[in-house]
């Protein structure tokens, strides 16, 4: 055999061996994106659940120390001008990113609750414009300013169609969530406890990484035009991000979208809830 001929079957049995080599790195690879993905995205998970709780707990107890009227509702709560500036603002959840001092002037501004919930907020850019914001869907305020409300899925149809539940960030927790007077916030309520802070902060957790899947077997297909609303948002109407737009939190209910083998598809999704319970001190 000459030279040439065993040169020439070297090349090419490395030239099999470096197939074999990427065609083996594709298959791990494959595992080891998958595993970086549960990684990153389960940590985050797991983070947001702590401070979730954390800031549950402040909110609370902020609430139960404040100098308000005995017989006042959550809800009045929740419109009061002292509170608003003081302790929790839900126009404030929404915050453009401008110059590095005004940005940093208006983080030093916010409400207490509005501070504490800094962590838990994303970054975003809408139109050109950046945002640090509540994850959900932005929603245009009645006053012509951004708030978020959150979607909860109720159920999903044998074709993935979503009928949603909007449900406030931070909400009381009552025995009858349609009427206020039940709520242990005031002194006069009609339900089984009186004089507490009992709130419930939501906080829709979604994946970057991870998609959505139904059943466990079929990929959930975004479809914002199908999605079915048993309730108008807590605060604000108008949503701000259009359909068939992609991103963790796209659209105009916040669901987000993902690009997944030629499909848009949702992400992985759970609906965080971190509750805390105060009795009020002050009682004026």
């Amino acid at each position: 055999m000459s030279r040439a001929v065993r040169c020439q079957g070297r090349e090419s049995g490395l030239r099999g061996e470096r197939g074999g080599v990427l065609v083996e790195f594709a298959l791990i690879a494959l595992a080891l994106y998958f595993l970086l993905g549960l990684l990153l995205d389960f940590g985050r998970l797991i983070f947001t659940a702590q401070a979730l709780q954390e800031a549950a707990r402040v909110a609370a107890r902020e609430l139960a120390l404040a100098p308000l009227p005995a017989a006042m509702t959550f809800e009045d709560v929740l419109q009061d001008p002292t509170v608003r500036a003081n302790l929790y603002d839900p126009a404030r959840l929404v915050i453009p990113v401008t110059d590095d001092a005004t940005f940093q002037a208006t983080l030093a501004s916010l409400p207490t609750i509005n501070k504490v919930l800094v962590p838990l907020m994303i970054h975003e850019t809408i139109d050109g414009v950046d945002y640090l914001r509540y994850p959900g869907a932005i929603l245009t305020d009645d006053e012509g300013g951004l708030t978020v409300g959150i979607p909860r899925v109720v159920s999903r149809d044998e074709e993935g169609v979503e009928t949603i539940e909007w449900v406030a960030p931070i909400e009381e927790i009552r025995p009858d969530p349609n009427d206020p007077t039940t709520g242990p916030f005031s002194i006069a309520s009609t339900g089984p406890e009186r004089g507490l802070v009992a709130i419930r902060i939501n906080y829709p957790f979604q994946a970057a990484m991870l998609v959505g899947f139904q059943g466990g077997t079929s990929p959930i297909v975004a479809a914002d035009e199908a999605v079915i609303e048993l309730n108008s948002p807590p605060s604000g109407q108008a949503p701000l991000i259009p359909p068939g737009t992609v991103g963790v939190y796209a659209g105009p209910f916040g669901l987000g979208a993902h690009y997944n083998w030629g499909m848009v598809r949702r992400p992985f999704r759970k609906l965080l809830a971190a509750q805390a319970v105060f009795r009020r001190e002050v009682l004026l």
